[in-house]
């Protein structure tokens, strides 16, 4: 059965139970980016990087989930990620 609607709360949790079972490909899905242009990279609520060290704006798979539930007042999605000093990933929450 298709959903009317999904929270981040809901997103939060089915990151975290697919992280649970397969943590690499999680990791891996969330942690790349792939080149975008400059019309997505200027979206009002989808999250792409733009660091001065990168060649072209790059979008990973939170800045788009993150566009589907738009912004905060300081530019922040609903979700995040908890990473520990060595960079694993160990919860996505809701920010």
């Amino acid at each position: 059965m298709l959903k009317g609607s999904v929270t981040p709360k809901e997103v939060c949790n089915l990151l975290n139970e697919m992280l649970e079972q397969d943590y690499d490909c999680i990791h891996s899905l969330i942690t790349n980016y792939v080149k975008c242009n400059d019309t997505v990279a200027n979206h009002p609520t989808v999250q792409v990087r733009k660091y001065p060290e990168d060649k072209h704006p790059l979008l990973g798979m939170l800045g788009l989930l993150n566009g589907m539930f738009g912004i905060d007042d300081n530019g922040y999605g609903a979700i995040k990620y908890e990473i520990d000093d060595s960079g694993k990933i160990l919860a996505f929450k809701e920010t």
